[in-house]
């Protein structure tokens, strides 16, 4: 009966916010299912899996079995769980993979806007050739938007400027980890920049 009810209420939560997010933090534990090739949170009783942050990989995830042998490195740095899929997020690249088994797949834009329905999607390619994206927005509105790369460029060492422009995010996921989502405030530009010079700039009309 309680499980039954804890169906009901992230059913609820799905209609209301789209997704239950839930991340994956460094040392903790998740759930492997080798029928299905999916993860799940943590729970007792399950083949188990925990995630390790290796500075000597680029930052990048890894998960190691209970014997710590490395199971799998996904082509993320953070992972969510969004609803039922498994999600990794690359800082470097700015693109999003749903994680099965030992695969990773690039999401499409659509289905990066499945999960975070509330955001304007703007791919790198859209910005012009001085970089620029052209965005409406109201004086005294806020809008999310999600920056999403649909090239082969990297973002390494990019950062959003000004930092109030920095999402707090949805409920279970945490500040900073996605450095792509954030949220323009009336016509205040947002740039990503460069250490040392390049960017991209959101002008605000």
């Amino acid at each position: 009966m309680k499980k039954v009810f804890s169906l009901v209420i992230l059913f609820f939560a799905f209609l209301i916010c789209g997704f239950a997010f839930q991340e994956v933090l460094d040392n903790q534990k998740v759930c492997f299912d080798k029928k299905t090739d999916r993860y799940t949170p943590y729970s007792e009783g399950c083949y188990t899996l925990v995630k390790k942050t290796n500075s000597g990989s680029g930052n990048y995830s890894e998960y190691y079995d209970e014997n710590n042998n490395l199971f799998y490195m996904p082509s993320s740095s953070y992972e969510f769980f969004a609803g039922e899929k498994f999600i990794g997020f690359n800082n470097d690249e700015l693109k999003f993979y749903e994680i099965k088994g030992k695969n990773s797949r690039l999401l499409s834009k659509g289905e990066v806007k499945n999960i975070f329905p509330d955001y304007e999607i703007i791919l790198i390619s859209e910005f012009d050739r001085n970089k620029k994206y052209k965005l409406k927005n109201s004086l005294f509105k806020s809008k999310k938007v999600l920056i999403l790369n649909d090239t082969n460029r990297t973002f390494h060492k990019f950062f959003v400027y000004p930092e109030s422009s920095r999402n707090s995010l949805e409920k279970g996921l945490k500040e900073g980890m996605i450095k792509s989502l954030i949220t323009v405030y009336g016509k205040k530009n947002v740039r990503l920049k460069h250490f040392g010079g390049d960017e991209f700039e959101v002008v605000v009309q």
